[in-house]
């Protein structure tokens, strides 16, 4: 079960986080972030895939979709995924971003990116720790 495994990837990852675990639904586990403007990291066991919510923001969808892979494989790789992509998160490698009116948003990871990121305007732009600042990209 996804559920049990990232829990406990969670809880070795990052043990000075304070995330709340839930046992009911499908919710995981949650987090304040220290920027309270991008709302609660949410993360969910949805079966045969997690999703990362990061409630003011977007989230993402993690499953490797590889009919190959036994059930076991698939959640062993999505909780690797999923905690792939938190310590990009914690990192500030991770570029959030949406609209004023929250209609789109989303986020791209600049830990895998080889170039600057492109800015458009009429976004915000944030990082888990705070608002990115634009100027900095050439």
């Amino acid at each position: 079960m996804i559920r049990d495994h990232l829990t406990a990837a969670i809880k070795e990852s990052f043990p000075s986080l304070p995330f709340s675990f839930s046992q009911s639904s499908n919710l995981v586990a949650t987090l304040q972030p220290p920027f309270a403007e991008i709302g609660k990291l949410e993360i969910y066991d949805d079966g045969d895939e997690a999703t990362v919510s990061i409630s003011e923001i977007t989230h993402g969808h993690f499953n490797p979709y590889d009919a190959t892979l036994s059930e076991e494989q698939r959640d062993r790789q999505i909780v690797e995924d999923v905690i792939s992509f938190l310590r990009a998160l914690f990192a500030d490698q991770v570029l959030l971003f949406r609209t004023p009116s929250r209609g789109m948003g989303g986020w791209l990871r600049l830990d895998l990116s080889p170039e600057p990121p492109t800015l458009s305007s009429g976004r915000e732009y944030f990082l888990w720790s705070g608002p990115y600042d634009t100027h900095k990209v050439a």
